[in-house]
């Protein structure tokens, strides 16, 4: 976990040196979180975990590197390595094109090493209200999700900041979701949940970010019941 958070510091200290050179062409945003537990898609994953992340940005292309570091020995790392495009059709309505690779480098036995995703996706804002559609495609969990979500800010000018408001829904279906464990494991599954986050801007460059998170699902996955979280995150972002 160390190494990781090291080498994203170095990365983004390196890169925001260049950036200043030619501000005006991309831009570089780094994180940092901690995370009361670590959910994807409705599922647990983690426990408590840090989750350092860098990202670029030209224009509206973006490439960037999102880890989750659990604090616990037991619990693997995992690294996201993505890419994507934003097209803005108006001040309303946009499209999204997104590729991710997912790499468990701790992961050992049947857990699933890596796998790769792609995603379309489309936005739409009427009176401030942000409606979202995505489609996501999994190739080596031949997995399909499609997931909507709503949300809303509400502004706190008084302190320079907003209460951000989202709730989202989606369902999942995977026919071979342990790629590496030598047998195929087929499971269909819903999700819902929400987010209500704060972000405090310290100055032009830096903001803390304070959130809560629910997620619920009706998984069945090697056995276990379905399951419904509530956690927590604080986190740092610094722009350049």
């Amino acid at each position: 976990m160390k190494k990781t958070a090291i080498l994203l510091a170095a990365i983004a200290a390196g890169t925001g040196l260049n950036a200043q050179d030619v501000k005006s062409s991309y831009s570089v945003t780094t994180d940092f979180t901690y995370a009361s537990e670590y959910v994807f898609r409705g599922v647990e994953v983690a426990g408590n975990s840090f989750q350092p992340s860098i990202e670029v940005s030209v224009d509206d292309a973006y490439v960037g590197l999102w880890t989750n570091n659990p604090v616990t020995d037991n619990e693997s790392n995992e690294i996201d390595i993505y890419g994507g495009y934003k097209y803005k059709v108006n001040d309303a309505l946009s499209f999204e094109a997104v590729g991710t690779y997912y790499w468990y480098p701790e992961a050992t036995g049947g857990a699933t090493k890596d796998s790769i995703e792609v995603g379309l996706g489309a936005t739409y804002v009427y009176q401030g209200i942000s409606s979202s559609l995505y489609y996501y495609y999994d190739f080596t969990l031949e997995a399909d999700t499609i997931q909507a979500s709503v949300g809303y800010s509400v502004p706190l000018e008084a302190i320079g900041s907003s209460v951000d408001f989202s709730v989202f829904a989606g369902t999942a279906d995977g026919r071979d979701w342990a790629p590496d464990s030598g047998s195929r494991v087929f499971e269909t599954y819903n999700y819902y949940g929400f987010d209500i986050s704060v972000p405090y801007k310290l100055n032009d460059k830096a903001a803390i970010t304070t959130g809560i998170h629910y997620a619920a699902n009706d998984a069945y996955f090697d056995g276990s019941a379905p399951d419904s979280n509530l956690w927590f995150t604080v986190g740092l972002s610094v722009g350049f």
